[in-house]
């Protein structure tokens, strides 16, 4: 009896392990960076902070003709990228304002804020975005708008 109580619990261990191996990976990162720039409004600086908060979630994909081996070869897929950004404003808080972006992380991707004189500027490799403080979102190349998904929204008081 105690023989077949090992020998079941060994065999339910196998499969328990064996199903948990077969889900589908899946890995996340969460970040929060936070800025402050200028921008120039009727000759004045005037100061703001940037909060980026960054989600990603990788998933990882196999080659079809590795279904059932034991090893298999990972197929490089992108990231989804989600980015809440904060603008908070000390001087003017009806520019308070959040914006959601969310796009297709590759490998070698590099996301970078930029200040300028109206507001700032995201740049994820040769792709840009700019936000003007006070007007919003501005895309300069059509192309770069359909490779970045935008929510822009006020905060609430």
């Amino acid at each position: 009896m105690k023989n077949l109580k090992l020998i079941t619990s060994m065999i339910l261990l196998a499969v328990f392990t064996q199903i948990q191996a077969q889900g589908e990976p899946a890995g996340t990162l969460s970040t929060t960076t936070t800025s402050t720039f200028n921008y120039m409004k009727d000759g004045a600086k005037m100061p703001y902070t940037v909060k980026v908060q960054e989600s990603r979630a990788y998933s990882a994909k196999f080659d079809a003709e590795d279904i059932g081996k034991t090893d298999q070869d990972r197929v490089s897929s992108p990231a989804k990228v989600a980015k809440l950004i904060t603008i908070t404003s000390l001087v003017n808080p009806s520019e308070n304002t959040q914006i959601s972006l969310k796009y297709d992380k590759q490998v070698t991707d590099t996301f970078e804020l930029v200040a300028t004189d109206r507001g700032f500027a995201v740049k994820v490799d040769d792709k840009s975005m700019e936000y003007i403080m006070g007007k919003g979102v501005y895309f300069a190349k059509t192309a770069d708008k359909d490779f970045f998904i935008v929510d822009e929204f006020d905060m609430v008081k």
